[in-house]
């Protein structure tokens, strides 16, 4: 064990040895006083971390990561799956014929005798879901995308017309009574004024579109700005069209509830798997 006396004499040293280190040089330079270990250097303001084009656009937008939006598809293709089951075997249940039979009727006689205006508006906005206006709407926004040169939001939109054979497909699949493929095809061109929803019920078309383009379009709208406010406002306004114009077909007495439910999920689920697919491509892009 050292004695205070040989301490003391150390440190004196220590600090005589600094005294006379050489204090014009350059800190961290040869003979000039060594720069402590504990101490780090200084940011470099002209420096650039290589992430941080990826966190402003995930961090301050309203852009959904691949992980969030393949567990929102691992969620919604299953109920799907399970709803479809449910409507093979059911046709509609006890509280639905009491809604549709007792209580939509009704209203829709008393607005459309005291309001006639607003019953053509809703009439108006339920048009916003209708097949015609979907697909024009697609295609005038692929458009829109391919003339700002965002070529992959142009195929993102492509995708989402892959609402349209989803639609038939369930309605096929689900109907009751079953229906042939004579009938299907006769029912997309309005033969005789006989059109899908004449045929089947299940899932309500414009639900399952309104949810897959105007989410689509709110997600395009959320990854063009890159900023979180108007991103939410972009899907807030999205949700309220597609709510908007499902329940409207209620109260025209055109679907179930139930088909409102396989309308949107069928659309949540095309909708999420789109979207994670999208973000996944962006992500292995951004880091290759």
């Amino acid at each position: 064990m050292r004695s205070n006396g040989e301490v003391g004499a150390g440190s004196v040293a220590r600090l005589l040895s600094v005294a006379n280190v050489d204090r014009s040089q350059p800190p961290g330079g040869p003979g000039a006083v060594p720069i402590l270990r504990s101490v780090r250097r200084l940011p470099d303001p002209t420096s650039r971390p290589s992430a941080a084009a990826d966190a402003e656009d995930r961090g301050g937008s309203a852009v959904p990561s691949p992980a969030f939006a393949f567990l929102l598809s691992l969620i919604a293709v299953p109920s799907l799956f399970w709803l479809v089951t449910f409507k093979r075997t059911t046709d509609h249940t006890i509280p639905e014929e009491w809604l549709m039979g007792t209580v939509m009727p009704p209203i829709q006689a008393w607005v459309a005798h005291n309001a006639p205006p607003l019953d053509s508006l809703l009439i108006g906005i339920s048009g916003l879901g209708s097949g015609w206006f979907v697909a024009l709407g697609f295609a005038a926004a692929g458009l829109v995308a391919l003339a700002r040169g965002r070529r992959d939001l142009a195929l993102l939109l492509a995708a989402g017309t892959l609402a349209f054979p989803i639609e038939w497909a369930l309605k096929y699949f689900t109907a009751i009574p079953e229906i042939s493929l004579g009938q299907l095809w006769n029912a997309l061109f309005n033969v005789r004024n006989i059109g899908l929803d004449d045929i089947a019920d299940f899932p309500a078309g414009h639900a399952l579109r309104a949810t897959v383009f105007y989410g689509l379009l709110a997600f395009c709208v959320a990854h063009i700005v890159i900023d979180r406010r108007r991103g939410m406002t972009a899907y807030a306004i999205a949700i309220g069209l597609i709510a908007a114009i499902s329940l409207i077909r209620l109260y025209l007495g055109a679907h179930y509830p139930i088909d409102l439910i396989g309308g949107w999920m069928a659309g949540g689920a095309l909708l999420a798997v789109i979207v994670a697919v999208y973000s996944l491509a962006v992500d292995e892009g951004a880091r290759a």
